[in-house]
């Protein structure tokens, strides 16, 4: 059976996340040899991050970004894992997208792109073959 192009056009978007996640999970961890690394908020107010935080939040960035790319591994070889991980957490971005309006309405555009592909009959059937 071939590959449906929206399930290319998907991996794509996982593979896009997990480069995006892995590129600022190192930002992150290299970011407390940085001096005084802070965070202006939206009211003009300068925050100080603890360098313990950066990292852990680099450190996670960069495991979830190695799990995308195995997602993105998944998605192309047609596995079933990767259909119900693909519709759930394309699920948990649009509504955790609704949290971060305005600034969340790319995250819930792309999330949103992606649970429709996913859901084609073609998409479908692609996950469900038996290999």
């Amino acid at each position: 059976m071939k590959r449906p192009f929206g399930v290319v056009l998907v991996a794509a978007l996982v593979f896009v996340s997990g480069l995006f996640d892995l590129i600022l999970g190192a930002f992150f961890m290299l970011a407390p040899f940085v001096t005084d690394p802070a965070l202006t908020n939206t009211l003009g107010q300068t925050q100080q991050i603890s360098d313990f935080f950066l990292f852990v939040n680099g450190l996670l960035s960069f495991v979830l970004g190695l799990m995308y790319f195995w997602l993105t591994r998944m998605t192309l070889i047609g596995s079933q894992t990767a259909y119900v991980l693909i519709n759930f957490l394309s699920i948990l971005n649009i509504f955790f997208g609704l949290f971060r309006l305005p600034l969340g309405w790319g995250v819930i555009a792309l999330s949103g792109l992606a649970l429709i592909l996913v859901n084609t009959r073609a998409a479908r059937d692609w996950f469900t073959r038996v290999a």
